[in-house]
């Protein structure tokens, strides 16, 4: 699941508990697309009374203000294994290639690891 539709799932499991608690109605497209509107509704969510309503409103700010990709969704181990192959590819590719050759010269490596 990306961390895109966990926000969403999140957002949408608030949209019940924001109507009865403070009757109001929440919009998830909205909230998606405006940060302004997003930012009001998590704001009145962390003050709410109910425990779940304020998780979800603190991880959907953490994930949404956030890198895209929040700590939990990724391995630790993937996100350094990532990191190294990246380090090693900038390493190994002459500064004086073009931009394409280098691409393309990714690219390959990429595809060729793969099972």
């Amino acid at each position: 699941m990306t961390a895109d539709s966990q926000i969403m799932n999140y957002v949408v499991r608030m949209v019940v508990p924001m109507r009865r608690e403070f009757g109001r109605s929440l919009d998830v497209q909205h909230f998606l697309h405006d940060l302004v509107y997003a930012d009001q509704v998590l704001e009145e969510a962390l003050r709410s009374q109910d425990p779940r309503l304020r998780e979800y409103a603190s991880y959907v700010q953490k994930t949404l203000h956030g890198p895209r990709t929040s700590a939990g969704s990724i391995p630790a181990g993937a996100k350094a294994h990532d990191a190294q192959e990246t380090e090693k590819i900038a390493r190994s590719t002459p500064p004086s290639e073009n931009d394409d050759e280098a691409k393309t010269r990714i690219l390959k490596r990429y595809t060729h690891g793969l099972r």
